[in-house]
């Protein structure tokens, strides 16, 4: 007796529900407005990030230049003053060189001449002496009348950098959302017939 036996195996994968299918792409074009977004903020981020750099290296340059341009005005000033203060004391100055030579010329002929007694020698470096303070007496009365010295203004410390402008922060990438599971598509397995013998 011949028999036969055909067995069907249906596919058994569940398949998902077209909600799932539908859920997934409102999730998945919210996803793309929300990744534009995030790409426009980025950049405006960066604008904004490089027009603080932007203040900050304009800030500096103009710090360094006012500081420059302070301490060039007080040296200038100092030099100026330091000029004219010199230029009243050269006078005085030749004055003291004059007295002097002429001091040292008189003690040299006094001491110079023939048969010179040892009271002509005390005389004459008595003199000698008594010509040099007042020399030197005459120079400081007259440089004491020229008021004090100016002064030379001391540098101002060097300038620190101010710490770099604090940048943006970045904001959180959104995530893709997952895609729904696949479905497969599986065709029918049939089994070939069991034949028996008779």
């Amino acid at each position: 007796m011949a028999g036969s036996i055909t067995a069907v195996q249906a596919d058994s994968t569940p398949q998902p529900a077209a909600t799932n299918s539908a859920a997934y792409q409102a999730a998945l074009a919210q996803y793309q407005i929300d990744m534009m977004k995030y790409r426009i903020e980025l950049i405006k981020i960066a604008i904004t990030n490089r027009a603080a750099m932007d203040k900050y290296n304009a800030d500096w340059q103009i710090a360094v230049a006012k500081y420059y341009a302070d301490w060039k005005v007080a040296i200038e000033q100092y030099q100026a003053l330091r000029a004219a203060y010199e230029a009243k004391v050269v006078p005085a100055v030749a004055a003291r060189k004059a007295a002097v030579t002429k001091a040292d010329a008189d003690f040299l002929a006094a001491i110079g001449v023939a048969g010179v007694t040892s009271v002509q020698l005390e005389a004459a470096v008595k003199a000698h002496n008594t010509a040099m303070d007042a020399a030197s007496d005459a120079f400081k009365a007259a440089v004491a009348t020229f008021g004090a010295e100016p002064v030379k203004p001391i540098k101002p410390a060097e300038l620190t950098k101010p710490p770099l402008p604090t940048k943006g922060v970045a904001p959180v990438k959104p995530v893709a959302p997952g895609k729904p599971a696949k479905v497969e598509k599986s065709e029918d397995k049939k089994k070939p017939e069991d034949k028996k013998k008779p």
